[in-house]
């Protein structure tokens, strides 16, 4: 059976797939007026938005009963908060939203293919096991197209001067996050109180553990370390009635997201504003020797 493993033939497949039509995208709207540009990436938005509904009709979104299997379309994780909040974030006026769309749009959509870890797990819904998932199943191809679209929607915005980043506005990103975070960890309550999903799963890491808002399945080994450093024992409890260990939802989450999330978006501005990036920079070490100055004259 053909699968997706790191670095095999069907992991290269998907991302060769994904540039071309990368590719192919730019081509097809190189000589188009704005307006249909405008119009064919609203219409990538609701195409993906139909997706995130429509799944629940395949396997192994079916194994679920007719209840619980609402919990997999709400704002269960990063990439899902993207997919339902991009309709209304492509018309708002406001440049940080947009920042952030553009931003976690196109760093979610590039790590999926980099670790594409749902395509390669057996487990569904974090701890149902469903075995070996085929490289084109249903689900797999799904998984790819959605996730993509969330990177060529702001690649596309950027690439055709939609919308621009601002190096001065970049700080707001990692907080902006944390407020998604904060949403996905409210779902997280709010589908457990309805009876979507089982109250002794609310908070376990090794069951539903969306975006790991409740901490690492397996400790932070490996290149979970990179995260594990930034995180005090302090966030670490004990449930006091399962006695399994959790993180304190979000609030764990909070100096990797500041650290990684403003990496990520320094990155970003580096790319896409480089010159005031470049100058904000060489103001503040400018500024920052003067005031070494003055402080030594005093």
């Amino acid at each position: 059976m053909p699968v997706v493993e790191l670095f095999n033939f069907y992991y290269f497949l998907y991302i060769f797939i994904a540039l071309g039509v990368t590719i192919l995208s730019v081509k097809f709207l190189k000589n188009k007026s704005d307006k249909f540009r405008h119009y064919f990436i609203f219409g990538l938005i609701i195409f993906n938005l139909a997706i995130h509904f429509l799944k629940i009709l395949i396997f192994p979104y079916t194994i679920l009963d007719s209840i619980s299997i609402w919990s997999k379309v709400s704002f269960e994780n990063i990439c899902a908060v993207s997919v339902l909040i991009f309709p209304f974030l492509y018309f708002i006026k406001n440049k940080t939203l947009k920042d952030y769309m553009v931003m976690v749009g196109m760093a979610s959509g590039i790590l999926t293919f980099v670790v594409p870890l749902d395509a390669m797990s057996t487990m569904f819904n974090g701890y149902i096991p469903i075995g070996v998932r085929s490289a084109f199943m249903l689900e797999t191809i799904r998984f790819y197209t959605a996730h993509f679209i969330l990177f060529l929607v702001p690649f596309l915005m950027m690439h055709y001067k939609m919308h621009e980043l601002s190096i001065r506005r970049a700080y707001r990103q990692p907080f902006v996050l944390l407020v998604v975070l904060l949403i996905i960890f409210l779902n997280e309550l709010f589908i457990t109180a309805v009876g979507w999903v089982p109250k002794e799963e609310l908070f376990n890491p090794s069951k539903r553990n969306p975006s790991y808002i409740f901490g690492s399945k397996n400790e932070f080994y490996g290149v979970g370390m990179i995260i594990g450093f930034l995180v005090p024992s302090i966030f670490m409890v004990t449930h006091p009635v399962y006695g399994f260990t959790f993180y304190i939802p979000v609030l764990w989450l909070v100096l990797p997201v500041i650290v990684y999330g403003g990496l990520i978006a320094l990155i970003m501005c580096f790319i896409y504003d480089k010159d005031d990036t470049i100058l904000f920079f060489t103001e503040k070490l400018r500024l920052r020797g003067q005031n070494a100055q003055e402080s030594n004259e005093i």
